[in-house]
């Protein structure tokens, strides 16, 4: 997408339906396929979760790369034609080195995402129909359907160590790797310091090199490459036919898949169609009320924040972390601190719904704001710093405009996940009774748990869906067409 206009045009289309399909969307797919088409057992329930899992994870990591492709400075790659770097060199020597650090932050990010949503997939459901798997996400629901604070403190807890844990033995270390890769002006950076962690494990993994090494020098003194080609010539033919008759295969069932799914969503979408379809244009006129005022709560603070940890890394990484931890906390954990402050009160759910949306939301745009003021030039501070000039003068002229890229990919994210975030922002059992307002998204859950009409669940996800690809189409891509011609860096 980034590389070739005409396949932007049917690639990012596809990323914004995906991004925008919540995940209850998702459950008559995962049920046909894993339950209806592989029996139902076990394995298939946990492959089931897990695509849900992928479901929840894959669009911001693609939007990731995108971003990080499509923001290579033009006279660096320029250059690089120049010296005659083109195909497999210039994947390998520019395409993926600078895909790296937008990659490791929105995996960060993805991650969290699949923790936050973990509730709705191991607990997978259409009206009666109820698959529920052990784990986290499965018990911390059930113990705040029937009001049990000390088992689902003891889940979120569980789930709250997971995450600082992962962060300390794989993010952290990850992270600062990848800075290895972030563009710099300067001609000889130097690369930032390895902890411990990141020291130890290429020690460890150097032996192991060394004896692959010594090994297939070994089989080249056996077998000369002259006659170890003539040797793999007949089964790489053999595996190229196989390749060509397996990959129309696997065409015609994904072509039979996508006209099945097709069919079934055109039955479900003919009329009649359940009363509760009468609401839906009110119902989506609301959520959308609800997700643009959190989306200036999230941005009220997260921009602030962000620019203070930009000069101090302990502070960034200190925040990374509590965003780690907050984006994994499922939205449903904060109900009963929310309901205790404005049950009762005016317009209490609607606050609440709005504060439940933010979470879904405010971390997509603290890890990309961060992602983008780490990677502002070292050399460029310092330059502004050396002329006098005042820290908001420096964020002014040169922080916040090198970060507009991934400011308007964090809220094209945020955007994303707060319509997903409605179906658990706007429809929330507490202690056997049901919290809803009026939403695509509490009618998504209702057609889901409660009614099991794949008609009004098709319906109302098929709104969402056009919704966001046009707010997409007609606003966040000529922004993001703007700001990265605007304010893209450049290497003279």
């Amino acid at each position: 997408a980034a590389a070739s206009p005409r396949a932007a045009r049917l690639i990012l289309p596809l990323l914004d339906i995906g991004q925008s399909v919540p995940v209850l969307g998702f459950f008559p797919a995962a049920i046909y396929v894993f339950v209806s088409l592989l029996g139902g057992g076990r394995l298939a329930l946990e492959l089931a979760a897990i695509f849900l899992v992928f479901t929840c994870q894959t669009w911001n990591m693609a939007f990731g790369i995108y971003e990080s492709l499509s923001t290579i400075p033009p006279d660096l790659r320029l250059a690089l034609r120049s010296l005659g770097v083109r195909g497999w060199l210039e994947l390998r020597r520019l395409l993926i080195p600078a895909c790296v650090p937008r990659l490791v932050y929105n995996s960060i990010v993805s991650w969290s995402n699949g923790w936050y949503f973990l509730i709705a997939c191991e607990i997978i459901a259409v009206g009666p129909v109820n698959y529920t798997l052990p784990g986290l996400g499965s018990s911390l629901a059930q113990a705040l359907a029937r009001g049990d604070l000390g088992v689902a403190a003891s889940a979120l807890t569980a789930l709250i160590g997971l995450v600082v844990a992962l962060d300390f033995l794989v993010w952290r270390p990850l992270s600062r790797w990848s800075e290895r890769f972030t563009y710099q002006a300067e001609a000889a950076a130097a690369p930032p310091a390895l902890g411990p962690l990141e020291s130890v494990l290429p020690n460890l993994a150097l032996p192991l090199v060394v004896r692959g090494l010594r090994g297939l020098a070994r089989v080249g003194r056996l077998f000369p490459a002259a006659a170890l080609g003539r040797a793999l010539e007949r089964p790489r033919a053999l595996a190229r036919r196989a390749w060509r008759g397996l990959r129309w295969l696997l065409g015609a069932a994904l072509a039979a898949l996508g006209v099945a799914a097709a069919l079934a969503t055109a039955r479900a979408l003919i009329p009649p169609w359940h009363p509760d379809a009468r609401l839906l244009p009110a119902a989506l006129g609301l959520s959308t009320l609800r997700i643009l005022a959190a989306y200036l709560l999230a941005l009220a603070w997260v921009l602030p924040v962000a620019l203070w940890a930009s000069g101090n890394r302990r502070v960034s990484d200190r925040l990374a972390l509590v965003a780690q931890v907050g984006a994994s906390i499922p939205a449903t954990a904060f109900f009963p601190l929310l309901v205790a402050l404005f049950a009762g009160r005016f317009a209490g759910m609607e606050v609440v719904s709005v504060l439940l949306a933010m979470t879904g939301m405010q971390w997509y745009l603290l890890f990309n704001v961060l992602s983008g003021v780490r990677g502002v030039p070292g050399d460029l501070h310092e330059s502004l710093r050396s002329l006098g000039l005042s820290r908001r003068a420096i964020y002014r002229k040169l922080v916040i405009p090198a970060a507009m890229p991934s400011l308007v990919t964090g809220s094209v994210a945020a955007w994303g996940g707060g319509w997903n975030s409605l179906i658990v922002s706007e429809y929330v059992v507490f202690r056997e009774r049901s919290y809803s307002v009026l939403g695509v998204g509490s009618l998504i859950d209702r057609a889901t748990y409660v009614k099991g009409d794949r008609s009004l669940l098709f319906l109302s996800v098929a709104t969402l869906v056009v919704t966001v690809v046009l707010i997409n189409r007609l606003f966040w891509q000529p922004l993001y067409r703007h700001v990265n011609e605007r304010y893209r860096q450049e290497s003279a």
